[in-house]
């Protein structure tokens, strides 16, 4: 049984977790000093849009998408039934893990470049002063770090590390030997070759030897990743691969032959295409595991499985759901960032086991780090927010954290009437402390409390009942924000920052 303690001293958080992964004896191992390290990123997934279940029941999203590799990976790794994206956006979370901070943190708190300051009858506050251009050189970033201890450091697809124009929209200047694909942009133009108006701005330029064929875009991505693998391990040296999918972000445009084996009364066009594009991301994954095998180095490499944000539930179909978990993608609910997470980790962590401890996407930096045997710079551990997870998943010990999870998104996301659509896509910032979570939101200036435990689809709010405890986290959530010198919504009269979260 778990335990988890929290103890709050004045202007310190500590949260201490014992370890509370399902697990069978995994022998004592020597950790690899320098594994292959494969982090396979997928875009805007929802947390049950697999096969594989994530919760404790399975869901009618898991017997309808086909992703028998998940499966597998699953059943040759760690899963995390409490895994969460740094924010319910894309750019956040994939800048959080290659700088290891928390976007209120590091100031990158939209998607890039985000939307505007729109008239005042489109919405309340004004967007904060927020770090538009991404990330650039005066951020240590993760490839960095790898590049300098030997790793061959590989980008392959959606990047959107930075703005156009700026050094972080090319990957090669955070940090990585090679890049493809991967630019300022944030999703395709298109899914079919040759991908939208790639001839154009060149923005899929890197994969003009497909033009001429119909290779869908993912099985391109992934061809361009099993070639580079091959270079790689030729070379002699460990290597770090950020395969990151641009599926299953819209346009939600299916991978034309396996969409007929999908269509059934009960569903959309949107739904049908967008179940091929799980299928495609499913199937990249299976090809890597395939091509490790193939060269004779599945047990020297890691692989993290993830998505940045929660699935799209809010237009185009929508293509998915996210039950039992409420709303999706630019929400303040857990259907906008709590993702799909597994990790293989051959001869560390034990095939089958499944961890339900609360992670989130900033700890993979000094966890993957660590798994290479690199040591983090002394100038740079108090800037990162994210823990290193190595304990549990080599499930010998506990993790200590600086404070608890926080998101902070200080904007609007999607047009007005998807937001009049769903209140949830507003202004807040969250905590989570053990089973409790604890959302504040800008424009009511109001909490609510929910026991994930018992109500995971946050419908009763229990402010109400539970004052004391809901003033608590709010308060606990405001100081860490305070400590990241985080930037709240403008008043849009007055030109004033609103004030941070209060009970």
């Amino acid at each position: 049984m778990r335990r988890v303690v929290f103890l709050f001293l004045p202007g310190i958080f500590l949260t201490v977790f014992f370890l509370q992964c399902a697990r069978k004896d995994a022998g004592d191992h020597k950790i690899n000093d320098h594994p292959n390290i494969i982090l396979f990123l997928v875009d805007d997934m929802g947390w049950q849009d697999s096969s594989e279940p994530f919760w404790k029941d399975t869901v009618a999203n898991n017997r309808w998408f086909r992703t028998p590799n998940i499966v597998r990976l699953a059943d040759e790794g760690m899963k995390f039934t409490n895994a969460y994206a740094s924010s319910p956006v894309c750019s956040p979370t994939r800048t959080a893990i290659l700088s290891g901070m928390n976007p209120a943190h590091s100031r990158i708190t939209n998607w890039i470049p985000g939307e505007g300051n729109g008239p005042a009858e489109k919405q309340k506050f004004l967007v904060p002063d927020w770090r538009i251009d991404g990330l650039d050189h005066t951020f240590v970033s993760l490839p960095q770090l790898l590049n300098e201890a030997g790793y061959t450091t590989i980008h392959i697809g959606k990047a959107h590390f930075g703005r156009q124009g700026t050094e972080g929209a090319d990957p090669h200047n955070l940090g990585f030997d090679i890049s493809i694909a991967g630019n300022y942009r944030g999703q395709p133009g298109s899914y079919y070759v040759p991908y939208g108006d790639a001839k154009r701005d060149s923005q899929m330029t890197d994969l003009k030897k497909y033009f001429n064929d119909s290779l869908y875009l993912s099985d391109a991505l992934t061809d361009e990743a099993l070639r580079m693998i091959d270079t790689a391990v030729a070379s002699g040296k460990p290597f770090f691969l950020n395969m990151a999918h641009y599926a299953v972000h819209t346009p939600i445009q299916g991978d034309r032959p396996q969409m007929e084996k999908y269509r059934n009364p009960g569903k959309n066009e949107f739904q049908v295409a967008y179940a091929t594009m799980i299928e495609s991301i499913d199937r990249s994954l299976g090809d890597i595991l395939q091509k490790l095998q193939d060269l004779g180095i599945e047990k020297n490499t890691v692989l993290i499985f993830m998505s940045d944000n929660g699935g799209l539930v809010a237009h185009s179909g929508p293509p998915t759901t996210n039950y039992p978990l409420s709303s999706g993608k630019g929400s303040c609910r857990e259907g906008g960032y709590r993702e799909p997470m597994i990790v293989k980790w051959p001869g560390k962590v034990v095939p089958g086991s499944s961890c339900d401890l609360p992670v989130i996407a900033e700890d993979f930096f000094p966890t993957i780090v660590a798994m290479a045997g690199v040591k983090i710079p002394d100038t740079l551990v108090s800037k990162l927010d994210g823990t290193d997870l190595t304990p549990l998943l080599l499930q010998r010990g506990e993790i200590t954290r600086p404070h608890p999870l926080v998101w902070h998104y200080p904007h609007y996301w999607a047009n007005k009437h998807i937001r009049d659509a769903d209140s949830t896509i507003t202004p807040f910032s969250a905590i989570r402390e053990g089973n409790w979570k604890l959302i504040y939101l800008y424009e009511k200036e109001q909490c609510e409390l929910y026991n994930l435990a018992e109500d995971i689809g946050e419908q009763n709010n229990l402010t109400g009942d539970k004052p004391q405890l809901a003033k608590t986290m709010c308060t606990d959530l405001r100081n860490i924000l305070q400590q990241m010198n985080a930037q709240t919504p403008v008043d849009r009269e007055s030109g004033v920052q609103v004030p941070l979260p209060h009970y």
